[in-house]
């Protein structure tokens, strides 16, 4: 009966004096408050000697929270949550839920004077928690797979910044996002990858941050045989040595003519003609099941230019020397 009655009066009131006064009333135009604990709605003006003619309180425009004229009203979903200022219109409200995110009107009828009003937005924000980022369990292998990181965290998430090797990962090239940020897709997956994921997400109260260390497989690229020596002779000790990057690291398979060896190193104690020829190494990568291999040909430096010369590069303390 009280609330009807302040709509009555309140309807009488702002057809005869027009639009209602007192912009500015709240002085903010919005508040921000967690769940479980209480926010202040206050108003910015001065305490009367006399309580107001009528003064309520209502939530996104048909809901009461509270009405005060001789007798007070309370909402029924505000009941022991309110505590009103009389004096000065201020209002706290507590135990706060989400579901109280919105919009509060402030009316005003003081005596002999034009209504008051006011608007505040409240936003009522959970704090994130429990981010958490699921690792792909599966090898990733540079050039072939795809990946999709999904984020996601306890608490309201307004905003997430996928993060790589300390900057903010932009869409394009090979990532995009989908569900509001909530999903990282990389297509396919390259070995710069390899690394810490971060998913940042936070609200205007909070922080938080899931993490992915990632492993991208490579390789092998191609190889590279080193000679040592490089001007070699007959009779040398001679090391051929291929290598190639790869993850995980390659293994190396030598083919000399009908001769088959293992490893990176193939050496020589001894270099005779017989060892003269194409050396073929091949690299391999057990997970991404690439092979590549390489030919190097072993030959004598001592080169015979004619049937009287024969010029040889002979390395001293002095530099080169013609024999």
């Amino acid at each position: 009966m009280a609330f009807n009655m302040f709509c009555r009066l309140t309807a009488s009131v702002l057809l005869s004096s027009g639009l209602c006064h007192g912009a500015g009333v709240i002085p903010v135009d919005s508040l921000r408050g967690t769940p479980g604990q209480s926010v202040t709605f206050a108003t910015s003006l001065t305490p009367t000697s006399e309580p107001f003619l009528a003064l309520t309180w209502s939530f996104n425009t048909t809901t009461s929270v509270i009405t005060s004229t001789d007798v007070d009203v309370v909402g029924e979903n505000y009941q022991g949550r309110i505590t009103l200022d009389k004096t000065t219109g201020s209002l706290v409200l507590g135990n706060l839920t989400r579901e109280d995110s919105g919009e509060y009107e402030l009316i005003i009828i003081p005596h002999a004077a034009q209504p008051i009003q006011g608007h505040v937005k409240l936003e009522v924000l959970s704090v994130v928690y429990n981010a958490a980022m699921a690792c792909p369990t599966e090898n990733l292998i540079e050039g072939i797979s795809t990946l999709n990181l999904t984020c996601d965290a306890d608490g309201v998430v307004t905003k997430r910044v996928w993060m790589r090797k300390g900057k903010p990962l932009r869409p394009g090239d090979r990532f995009a996002f989908y569900d509001g940020g909530r999903v990282l897709s990389v297509s396919p997956v390259h070995r710069q990858d390899t690394g810490m994921f971060l998913c940042n997400v936070s609200n205007a109260i909070s922080f938080d941050t899931a993490k992915c260390k990632l492993k991208v497989f490579y390789g092998p690229d191609e190889p590279f045989i080193d000679q040592d020596p490089v001007g070699a002779e007959l009779e040398d000790s001679v090391t051929l040595l291929c290598s190639a990057d790869s993850l995980p690291k390659a293994k190396f398979t030598w083919k000399f003519k009908r001769t088959v060896m293992y490893g990176p190193e193939y050496y020589i104690e001894e270099m005779g003609k017989r060892h003269l020829g194409e050396y073929t190494c091949t690299a391999n990568n057990e997970i991404t099941g690439s092979k590549v291999s390489v030919v190097h040909t072993l030959h004598d430096s001592c080169v015979p230019l004619s049937v009287s010369v024969v010029l040889c590069t002979v390395l001293t303390s002095v530099g080169l020397m013609l024999i």
